[in-house]
């Protein structure tokens, strides 16, 4: 089955185990948490850090980007191992920016009919969906 799995991670804890045909580090592309008003005490997930991740200069279309070439290559490879589509999104912590990013590409992906996993290590979250 044609899928993508997005892996969220905080480069502080260390890189992921597995190699991703896209990774995206984007520990100097955005604000300090500190930045974000009660950063702290939620993620990504939260609406109002989400909102705030995308609101960031340039984060949507880097979220576009990012999903429109793994469909791209879900549609350029046949062979049956190029099937899985695997995208590692860090920033320092992994639970705010690469969370709020790795949720959007996922939006993205999935409107376009594009199974997606999406899995944040540091806060141990799955979400599925199509």
């Amino acid at each position: 089955m044609v899928r993508v799995t997005i892996n969220t991670f905080g480069y502080s804890h260390g890189t992921p185990a597995e190699p991703s045909d896209i990774t995206l580090d984007i520990r100097r592309r955005v604000l300090a948490t500190h930045q974000i008003p009660d950063a702290e005490q939620r993620t990504g997930l939260d609406p109002d850090i989400a909102s705030t991740v995308l609101s960031a200069a340039g984060v949507a279309r880097l979220a576009d980007n990012t999903a429109l070439l793994a469909i791209g290559l879900l549609e350029d490879v046949a062979n049956a191992r190029a099937l899985l589509v695997k995208i590692a999104v860090g920033d320092s912590g992994g639970v705010h920016w690469s969370v709020g990013i790795a949720e959007e590409i996922a939006r993205v992906l999935r409107q376009y009919g594009v199974k997606t996993e999406v899995v944040h290590r540091e806060i141990q979250v799955r979400r599925t969906g199509a």
